[in-house]
């Protein structure tokens, strides 16, 4: 991807993504939002109903040469104040936390550079990076190498979801570093894994990579499913005294024995169902996890974008090697054959 630096380039991107959002929306009226610096505004606000509830959207005036987009999920009362922002300068400037890059296959990408708010002021955007590490993607940078955070693209079907998870992971950094500030912090069980899923860096390959000219790929969606999928496990195996649900630095996401410390599920999520660099990967990285982290009764699951279903030609191949297929979108999860995540997790979860 590239960092699109011309300003009537990025006029038009921004206009496509706020006319994306406000065509889904219903039109709140004129409502006042609080910024952090402390500063107010009656903005246009707009409702999106999301796979994590309503989200507010607001269009604030424009300042020093950027647009903000003010984002709050699950409002009710009180100072109407942003979860996360995404504000896109109207030239380069690295200071500005949104960005639009330009993908191989010519899409508009809206990014973040991981510049966030917290309570105690600005959060180091090292450690902003470090908690969206399943979201990055590498960019051109106007000739600089630079990672930033792939929230959704200008003509996703899904930008509302994708936009409600990405402010969804704001908020729970936000409260992390909240919590992590207090004498009486207990770490989740994802932050303090069991043994053998740590930080070890187990797996050689590489989760970023370049999508191939024609192929239909969606890096964007790599986050976003991601969030949604981990929920889904939280969800059904929250009463599950046999299991938990765990990551690392190589592995999506796993269903773990609470006694074994071994995987008895492990997720890998792609964002192309094209016979590409991208399964062949995703084969070898379900077969070696499975080996490194599992045992041989560990069952493997690989991950597909919805609308990626018609694409996916090469399920028998998928079969034979004992590899599921599920395919999900804004929190729903099925095989092809339509049998949910929970059917499919029956046996996993006893």
């Amino acid at each position: 991807m590239r960092v699109i630096t011309a300003h009537a380039r990025l006029i038009k991107g921004m206009h496509a993504m706020q006319r994306a959002l406000i065509g889904q929306a219903e039109d709140r009226g004129e409502l006042q939002w609080a910024f952090p610096s402390g500063g107010r505004e009656t903005c246009r606000t707009y409702a999106l109903q999301t796979d994590l509830g309503e989200m507010l959207f607001a269009i604030p005036s424009p300042w020093d040469g950027r647009q903000a987009h003010m984002f709050r999920l699950g409002f009710e009362r009180g100072t109407l104040f942003p979860d996360a922002e995404i504000n896109i300068p109207d030239g380069l400037d690295r200071s500005v936390s949104g960005v639009l890059a330009v993908g191989d296959n010519g899409k508009t990408m809206i990014c973040h550079r991981g510049a966030v708010t917290a309570f105690r002021g600005k959060v180091r955007t090292s450690i902003t990076l470090e908690h969206f590490q399943a979201w990055l993607q590498e960019v051109d940078d106007d000739g600089r190498s630079a990672q930033v955070i792939a929230v959704s693209s200008t003509d996703s079907s899904t930008i509302a979801d994708d936009i409600a998870e990405f402010v969804f992971e704001v908020k729970r950094l936000k409260d992390r570093l909240k919590a992590e500030s207090r004498d009486d912090y207990v770490p989740d069980e994802q932050d303090e894994p069991a043994v053998g899923w740590g930080e070890q860096e187990e797996y050689e390959g590489d989760k970023s990579y370049s999508p191939n000219p024609g192929k239909r790929d969606y890096p964007y969606l790599h986050g976003p499913l991601c969030n949604a999928l981990h929920r889904k496990l939280k969800e059904l195996a929250g009463a599950s005294v046999a299991v938990k649900v765990l990551k690392n630095r190589n592995i999506d996401l796993a269903l773990v024995d609470r006694g074994t410390g071994k995987a008895r599920a492990i997720f890998e999520v792609k964002t192309s169902a094209s016979l590409s660099a991208q399964l062949y990967t995703a084969f070898g990285q379900l077969s070696y996890y499975q080996h490194r982290f599992g045992t041989e009764d560990t069952e493997r699951y690989l991950v597909l974008p919805a609308h990626t279903a018609s694409d996916f030609t090469v399920g028998e191949f998928f079969a034979k090697a004992n590899v599921h297929v599920l395919f999900g979108e804004a929190g729903s999860f099925e095989r092809a054959d339509g049998a949910s995540l929970e059917e499919v997790l029956s046996m996993v979860l006893e």
